[in-house]
């Protein structure tokens, strides 16, 4: 077991300032724990997406244009981190289709640390 406070130190000088780098794809199979990466990156990275803290939850705002999603849309996204490239996790949703270019998508990630 992890204490609380061993817990708030992981999520507030690890995870927070190392995972900032979101990617987003069209892939569609379920999610695994061993998973290393998403299952087709379509547009390669959002830099220096830092994640807010609401209590024990960490949470990623990231926007992409319609112009950098494929016309077939985007069905994945994931955290990675900043310099290693190691995915923190990985979400599928149904499938944006296809979004006009000069439109904006907006993503929330939640993450809670239990």
């Amino acid at each position: 077991m992890i204490v609380n406070t061993g817990k708030e130190e992981i999520m507030a000088n690890y995870i927070m300032s190392k995972y900032t780098v979101i990617k987003i794809g069209d892939g569609s199979d379920s999610t695994s724990p061993s998973q290393l990466n998403l299952d087709h990156v379509v547009y390669t990275h959002a830099t220096n997406v830092t994640p807010t803290r609401v209590g024990s939850t960490l949470i990623w705002n990231v926007d992409f244009l319609g112009s950098q999603i494929p016309t077939s849309g985007v069905s994945e996204l994931g955290v990675f981190h900043k310099t290693t490239g190691e995915m923190l996790t990985r979400v599928t949703f149904t499938s944006t289709g296809v979004v006009a270019a000069s439109d904006t998508v907006s993503f929330t990630i939640r993450v809670e640390l239990k």
